[in-house]
């Protein structure tokens, strides 16, 4: 009888290991969609980006500083404010931005195959599907918690 059980339980055991390791394995095998040189493209523009915000913030003046961090207009109301305030050079300095990252944008869309075209439309694809049905969850639940506190109230009263 011992002999079964413990047959039994080793069996088992090894089997949601097996499962536990293939699941494992199926992440780590994701395939990379990019090739290293796309990564490269995409880190400079990364960084093109970041100084160019960087750039862009040590032109503003303390009366541009200070609408930026006016809580009291909604975001709206702040970025138009401060565009009515931007001197010729700082719209140069937005419009230059624009183009390099543009022109960044057309060359790592260039370096892109079909094969990898058609995984970023699927992995797009699953994400949007996660999306929703995280919300249809989240919608659940708040219609659950409704329902419960109707039945509370309902006991109570």
């Amino acid at each position: 009888m011992n002999i079964i059980k413990t047959t039994i339980t080793t069996l088992a055991v090894i089997l949601l290991t097996g499962q536990f390791a293939f699941a494992q394995d199926e992440q780590k095998g994701k395939k990379e969609i990019f090739t290293p040189e796309q990564q490269e493209l995409l880190k400079a523009q990364k960084d093109a980006i970041k100084q160019n915000r960087e750039e862009f913030k040590n032109s503003l003046s303390d009366e541009q500083r200070a609408i930026m961090e006016n809580m009291d207009l909604t975001k709206k109301e702040r970025k138009e404010a401060l565009r009515a305030t931007f001197t010729d050079a700082q719209k140069d300095l937005l419009a230059s931005n624009r183009e390099e990252v543009k022109a960044l944008k057309d060359e790592f869309r260039s370096t892109i195959t079909e094969e990898q075209k058609q995984a970023l439309k699927e992995r797009r694809s699953k994400m949007k599907k996660r999306v929703k049905n995280m919300k249809e969850r989240r919608d659940q639940l708040k219609e659950r918690k409704e329902n419960l506190k109707e039945r509370r109230n309902k006991k109570r009263g």
